[in-house]
């Protein structure tokens, strides 16, 4: 019997949203087991009272170990951290891990693993990394990172992406009301950059908005300036993505209304109990729409997180809708804007196609997916590859681990194979469209896209 065609054979990727180039010099390193812990805790979080989980997470997050200890054990959360492995071992997640720790370490025992894969990290992060890329058929990446170090993670290889939302909350945030530590998370991780911004640009918080305003497009022309290739927004984790456009005269109002409601900088773990909602809403969305306007002048593309987040709850769905996008996507003077909606925006992934389908400047990247799902994601590829134009669909892993690029890389060829085959077995596309897509789903519409080359 003749093997179906290979149609991703050959064909090298291009890895539109990944989060390489994390592990740094004296930076806390862990081996895989991170990533079982991390999906634990959505389980820990659903069966712990709501403060004690609070107060186990502080501690957790402050580094005092013997104190989480403690307060885990009186809260039973070794044993639920036992029950979840467990559940966690039919999900796809845990065979895709499975899958990268074996093609990277060859047969390791289970208890050695973590430790296995912690030293590599040690030893030589970057070449780990490589390896990965070579035994995927990896070119190159797109990573979602603050900072990298070009000398050490090349440029060539690990092209940096810059996420916009720092930018959108110089006063924090309101209060924090809901369940988990997840959404908190992403406020301290935006506050840190900000000011580590801020610190680069050799200047304090500027006290008015045509001032803050001057620091933020400049801190983007020198991030531009330094490699980053791209724009990215997570603001689903701390907000709406409903973004309107917001005039200069309100977001001046709602500047002197949050900057008269903070009374203490916002120390990146506690909200700003007492700054105004409705200004914090006002003030981001006036900045988005600055820097979106700034990005079509610079051709700086932007990937926006749309669907659901992490295990933990914190992100709300219904808020990352990325129909809620429309006001922002549809804005004229944004028409030239390409923007990617990116992982498939699950539950919302038929969203996804639609405004693609009504917006030339959209485009769409199933990463995370593949790790994640296995029959949404042929199902999500049959749905855009057949009604969108060849050049809007983009690959991509949104992980930061080698071992689960190496097996979300394998596993999209695989779904993208399937998919082609299927196509071509229906008469939907010749065999020589379904080589080009290969080509222009791995990698073409990305260069394309962000003006780089394979």
């Amino acid at each position: 019997m003749t093997a179906p065609p290979t149609w991703t054979e050959g064909v090298p990727a291009i890895d539109h949203h990944s989060h390489a180039g994390y592990v740094r010099p004296g930076q806390h390193v862990s081996g895989v087991d991170h990533y079982v812990l991390e999906n634990a805790m959505g389980h820990v979080e659903g069966h712990v009272p709501h403060a004690d989980y609070q107060a186990y997470m502080g501690l957790v997050e402050r580094g005092d170990d013997g104190g989480a200890a403690a307060l885990g054990e009186r809260l039973g959360i070794p044993a639920l951290v036992a029950a979840s492995r467990e559940f966690q071992t039919t999900t796809v997640h845990a065979v895709a891990l499975k899958e990268g720790c074996e093609a990277l370490y060859g047969p390791v025992a289970p208890e050695l693993l973590d430790e296995v894969s912690r030293q590599a990290r040690l030893d030589d992060p970057v070449g780990l990394y490589d390896r990965a890329l070579l035994l995927s058929g990896t070119a190159s990446v797109l990573t979602d990172i603050p900072e990298i170090d070009a000398e050490t993670w090349p440029h060539e290889r690990y092209r940096p992406i810059a996420r916009i939302d720092p930018y959108l909350f110089p006063f924090g945030h309101p209060a924090w009301t809901g369940r988990g530590t997840d959404a908190p998370r992403f406020r301290r991780i935006f506050f840190r950059v900000l000011q580590r911004q801020l610190e680069l640009s050799g200047t304090a918080l500027p006290t008015t908005l045509e001032a803050y305003t001057e620091f933020v497009i400049a801190s983007l022309e020198r991030r531009r300036s330094e490699g980053f290739v791209g724009l990215k927004i997570a603001s689903a984790y701390v907000r709406t993505l409903e973004f309107v456009r917001t005039d200069v005269p309100t977001a001046r109002d709602a500047w002197r209304t949050l900057s008269a409601g903070a009374d203490r900088p916002f120390d990146g773990r506690e909200a700003e109990a007492d700054l105004d909602p409705a200004a914090h809403k006002a003030l981001a969305d006036h900045l988005a729409f600055v820097i979106a306007e700034w990005a079509v002048g610079a051709s700086m593309p932007v990937q926006i997180h749309t669907g659901f987040g992490h295990t933990e709850p914190g992100l709300r769905i219904s808020t990352a809708n990325p129909l809620l996008l429309e006001c922002l996507i549809g804005d004229p003077a944004l028409n030239t804007l390409q923007i990617i909606l990116i992982h498939g925006g699950f539950p919302y992934s038929s969203n996804l196609t639609a405004l693609a389908q009504m917006h030339g400047n959209v485009h769409l990247d199933f990463s995370w997916m593949p790790y994640l799902q296995h029959h949404t994601v042929t199902r999500v590829l049959e749905e855009w590859l057949e009604l969108l134009p060849a050049n809007r669909v983009m690959f991509g892993t949104d992980t930061g681990s080698p071992e689960m690029h190496l097996a979300s890389t394998l596993r999209a060829r695989t779904a993208l194979d399937g998919v082609l085959g299927s196509g071509v077995a229906d008469r939907l596309w010749t065999p020589r469209q379904a080589t080009w897509l290969a080509e222009r789903v791995l990698h073409r519409n990305l260069c394309d896209v962000y003006g780089i080359d394979l």
